[in-house]
Parts: structure tokens; sequence; C-alpha cells
């Protein structure tokens, strides 16, 4: 699923059965309407159990390390490498995988 704002995000993810395909949000810090730290509190609270990647364009040393303290599994700066994504997503599903153990 893609979305193109922190609000549109919400709202597809809480449509239909959307909630219950979810494996890994990774969320921008920067958009419109909602913004990625508002949304990512969202997704803390309501999903638990997801694990969360930021992808931004913008580093900021000290978001990035309380967003880490707070369980974000990655903090990733725009350009990212394939690979590098594609590593983040797969320690993200298995942090999902021992959180259901």
């Amino acid at each position: 699923m893609e979305a193109e704002n922190g609000e549109k995000a919400i709202e597809t993810i809480n449509t239909g059965e959307n909630r219950l395909l979810l494996d890994v949000v990774i969320c921008d810090i920067r958009m419109p309407k909602i913004n990625g730290i508002e949304a990512i509190s969202y997704f803390r609270t309501n999903y638990t159990r997801v694990p969360l990647i930021v992808l931004t364009g913008f580093p900021d040393t000290e978001m990035a390390s309380s967003l880490l303290r707070q369980g974000v599994v990655d903090y990733l700066v725009k350009p990212v490498e394939g690979e590098k994504l594609r590593a983040a997503v797969a320690r993200a599903m298995e942090q999902r995988e021992l959180a259901h153990l």
C-alpha cells in the first residue's frame, strides 16, 4: 500500500482488511496534513506490533536518536540504496516475528 501523506496512510490502513495485511510501515517525516512524527505516534499506539522504518530526505541526528529510542527500526536518509532498504525491511520483519513469540 502507498499513500501520499500521513492522513491518507492512516485512512488507507484502516480501510477494509488492510490493517490485517500490514507487516512494516515505511514513513517519511515531512509530509502534508499529518506529518511523519504524528503518523509514527499513531502507528506506535494503534499498531504496536508493526515495525516502523523512517525514510527521509532531511537528516536530523537528534530526531533519529529520539525515534530509534521510541522503537523505530531504522532511520534512513534519501537517496538510499536498494540493498540498504531491503536490509532494513528484513530487520523489521525479524523484529515483528520475534514480537510474536
